[in-house]
């Protein structure tokens, strides 16, 4: 069943709306290829809360407390950042 003639214009301004706020979502659903989120950001914070951890644990033989309050600040950042990046894409889905 063709569109009319205004359901066809409405449908226009939905694309360039969509072409201006979101334009690499637009591609992607221009092309139909779904593409997965960047992993470097997911790597990077596992990587940082593992140094974090290493931090803490080395901290305990050398008595060290400036290791220790490192490692938990590293580790905390890295759990921080990983959350805000999964709401960040979850967020996107909807």
């Amino acid at each position: 069943m063709p569109l009319s003639e205004r359901e066809r214009k409405v449908l226009q301004q939905l694309e360039r709306e969509l072409f201006i706020q979101d334009p690499d979502l637009a591609r992607q659903l221009e092309s139909g290829v779904p593409v997965r989120g960047p992993v470097q950001p997911r790597i990077r914070d596992v990587l940082t809360v593992a140094v974090g951890v290493l931090l803490i644990l080395l901290a305990i033989p050398l008595q060290a407390f400036p290791f220790a309050l490192a490692g938990i600040l590293l580790a905390g950042h890295g759990i921080l950042a990983h959350r805000t990046y999964k709401n960040a894409s979850s967020s996107r889905l909807l």
